[in-house]
């Protein structure tokens, strides 16, 4: 390409001076400039496209080689959490097994030497605790969980680590040793305490003795197989150490690699700016005077003619070492591609260390803890839940339990109740035993048969009214059983707020109750009254009709007194369960108004609930409401970026117009070239005869190469203009895609 420059250079100042031209004109006819432009122009666009190819193919291949490596990194950062968690879990298990084994220790160690202990921990074989050891701390396992510790913290979790697991591996091996020597002694003790006479005895121990030993053996080829599984783990997490390591080192290669074509593209362009800029020196213009002129002009022409030459010297010379400078950057530049080749092999190869089984095997453990812990996560929800329902029941029976303290003591006032009608049922009987004792002494009376049956037909209609009273409070007793049942299921299924709504109508209803049994009680006192008043009227009948002796006026004074008696004990009876009925009453009220006021209490108390629940719901639709309209924002972001990159994508187009449009420019000046040199060829003929139109048409030639290689500046300017704004194009869509990741990622992590 350089080279091609170089000639045509040449063959422009050839066509300029005069000397040339002729000794040019007489050896052989002029070359076609204009194809010779034409190839020039034809190259430089062949090797521009392909340069924009090999730009597009690694432009291409570096946003994979990008993707990749995201995906990578979420990758391992989905195995670092896992193994945080895997660390966590095996720091839990290291700490129980050294409890266990010092447990074990201290409930084998009694009345053993230390000593042996100490022999047989000493025979232990240390390759188990290095293994153990190694499991433990191990580099490539905890790798990304101790990113932020020290290279001192990491030494001193090691020695840490270290002296758990001896401390582990000496308790148990103790505790082993301990229960062979307990063992070796109760056999011993078995074999003095038993008769030796017995053969299947001697065969069942000798039998046990072959099993103990087969059991330790076996224990000892598991003791190795764990060795080997160890070490093949230790090698498989080395062999992830180095990948990721080389993974690591890889990726700053990629970008020092990416650096470096920056660098070089920045340095192609400026060397091409200067190159234009040195083709658009402006060469001077030989004026060729007539025939006539003076010696003294031809010598300041030789002079004009030296001082070119040695300038076009310089801009050789200046060309040359620009060539090589552009050898040299496009062997930087196969050496960058070459790096790159090597760097896709390396990424290949790490596709290689991917579908490898052991990396298989690690994607299936992380698969297989995924889950574990998916369906783990169901069951603390599950647990969540049965909390939740426990906390309800709880809540429940604590309800019912108060419902059950009220409902003891309505029927504990109900038995109070009841026990008091029960005494003054027994003492309405005992007062009718006396009246009857008293009626059948004054049976015994001659003339009073009628009187004496009306006043048994009264004491008869007594025992028929206690019944009836019997059966109303049995009555009662159902209805109130009835009503408590009814009450604590009501209670059971309907909210908090009916059943304190509830009770309080069913402490207005108890009170409307007790005032009810009041004035029953008033009725029953009043109908006691009448009767009394009409036993007073029959005796007195029979104080009028007697005419007896002194006896009976003595019986009707004694009889007098004990009815006056008796009227005085029922009057003080009924004063006595008034005052305690009004009491209980009293009492109850107060008890219904207290209630009623822990009723209030609690609705109060469940209203506020129900606002601050309210504004809980309010706030959260607020929230929803404000995460919807970020989401539209986002989405009318994204709208707005893509009519960006249509509208990038038009522009590129209009560019690409525009350079067919002077493609089509060139070619016509290509004609026209084609054109002017069908005349120079036809001012050829005519030379001899017509110099001057010779001159006239080298200064047309002059001037035409003049604008073609002004042409060729302004398309070079224009494929400059073309490369940069492709370039700034791919940037803006590069950024593009992602800012779409990120909003796409906040999009997916907003809850």
């Amino acid at each position: 390409m350089g080279s091609t420059e170089s000639d045509r250079k040449r063959r422009h100042f050839n066509s300029v001076s005069p000397t040339a031209a002729l000794s040019a004109t007489k050896k052989h006819p002029l070359l076609p400039i204009s194809e010779e432009k034409k190839l020039d122009t034809a190259v430089l666009k062949y090797q521009n496209q392909k340069l924009v190819q090999q730009l597009e193919v690694q432009k291409a291949e570096y946003i994979a080689t990008e993707s990749k490596l995201c995906e990578l990194k979420d990758k391992q950062q989905a195995s670092d959490d896992t193994l945080t968690v895997i660390k966590r879990s095996w720091n839990k298990l290291i700490d129980d097994l050294e409890s266990c084994s010092i447990g074990t220790k201290g409930s084998n160690a009694n009345g053993q030497d230390i000593k042996d202990l100490s022999v047989l921990s000493d025979k232990v074989s240390p390759s188990p605790e290095d293994t153990f050891f190694s499991r433990l701390v191990d580099n490539g396992a905890t790798e990304s969980c101790s990113t932020n510790k020290t290279f001192n913290q990491v030494e001193v979790d090691c020695e840490v680590y270290s002296a758990k697991t001896r401390n582990i591996l000496h308790n148990i091996v103790t505790s082993i040793s301990d229960v062979w020597n307990l063992e070796r002694g109760m056999l011993a003790a078995m074999s003095e305490a038993l008769p030796r006479t017995d053969p299947s005895r001697l065969k069942t121990t000798n039998d046990l003795a072959t099993e103990v030993k087969n059991l330790r053996l076996a224990l000892g080829d598991l003791h190795l197989k764990h060795k080997l599984v160890a070490g093949e783990l230790q090698s498989h997490r080395d062999i992830n150490a180095k990948d990721k390591a080389e993974l690591k080192r890889l990726e700053g290669e990629l970008k020092n690699t990416v650096l470096e074509l920056n660098e070089n593209n920045e340095k192609l362009a400026s060397l091409k700016a200067q190159r234009d800029a040195a083709k658009g020196a402006s060469f001077p213009v030989l004026s060729l005077g007539n025939s006539r002129v003076s010696g003294d002009k031809g010598r300041d022409k030789q002079k004009d003619v030296q001082d070119m030459e040695s300038e076009l010297k310089d801009l050789m010379d200046l060309a040359s070492s620009r060539l090589l400078e552009l050898k040299s950057l496009h062997e930087q530049r196969i050496g960058i591609l070459n790096k790159l080749l090597g760097l896709q092999t390396s990424m290949k190869s790490v596709k290689h260390i991917t579908s490898t089984q052991a990396y298989r095997l690690v994607s299936d453990q992380l698969e297989k803890s995924k889950t574990e812990l998916a369906r783990y996560q169901a069951l603390f929800e599950k647990l969540q839940v049965e909390k939740d329902n426990l906390v309800w029941r709880e809540a429940e029976v604590n309800l019912k339990i108060d419902l059950a303290d009220i409902f003891q003591r309505a029927s504990a006032v109900a038995d109070s109740r009841i026990s008091g009608l029960e005494k003054l049922i027994q003492k309405q009987i005992d007062d009718r035993n006396m009246l009857e004792a008293k009626l059948e002494e004054a049976s015994r009376e001659p003339g009073r048969k009628e009187i004496i049956t009306e006043f048994k037909a009264l004491v008869s209609s007594f025992p028929k009214k206690m019944s009836i009273m019997q059966n109303q409070l049995s009555n009662y007793k159902e209805a109130a059983s009835e009503v408590h049942s009814l009450r604590a299921e009501v209670q059971s299924l309907s909210n908090i707020l009916t059943k304190k709504l509830k009770e309080l109508e069913l402490l207005s209803g108890r009170c409307a109750s007790q005032s009810a049994e009041i004035q029953k009680l008033k009725a029953m006192a009043h109908d006691l009254r009448d009767s009394d008043q009409e036993l007073k009227l029959f005796l007195e009948m029979y104080q009028r009709e007697s005419t007896e002796s002194r006896e009976l006026m003595e019986a009707r004074d004694s009889e007098y007194h004990a009815w006056a008696h008796v009227q005085s004990l029922k009057s003080s009876l009924d004063e006595h369960s008034l005052e305690s009925r009004v009491k209980a009453a009293n009492e109850a009220e107060a008890i219904s108004q207290q209630r009623l006021a822990t009723a209030e209490a609690e609705i109060a108390d469940l209203r506020q609930r129900l606002d601050t629940s309210t504004s809980d719901v309010s706030e959260l639709s607020d929230v929803l409401k404000s995460k919807h309209e970020e989401g539209e924002a986002y989405l009318s972001e994204i709208e707005t970026i893509g009519q960006a990159y249509e509208d990038m994508q038009t522009q590129n187009q209009h560019l690409l117009q525009q350079i067919t449009e002077r493609d089509d420019y060139n070619i016509k000046l290509v004609l026209e070239g084609a054109k002017a040199r069908q005349l120079q060829d036809a001012l050829r003929m005519e030379k001899q005869t017509m110099e001057t139109e010779l001159r006239q048409a080298n200064a047309s030639m002059d001037f035409y190469s003049m604008k073609g290689a002004r042409i060729e500046d302004q398309v070079c300017l224009v494929l400059v203009n073309f490369y940069t704004n492709f370039f700034g194009f791919c940037l803006i869509y590069s950024n593009c895609l992602l800012y779409t990741c990120f909003v796409v990622e906040n999009v997916v992590r907003a809850p």
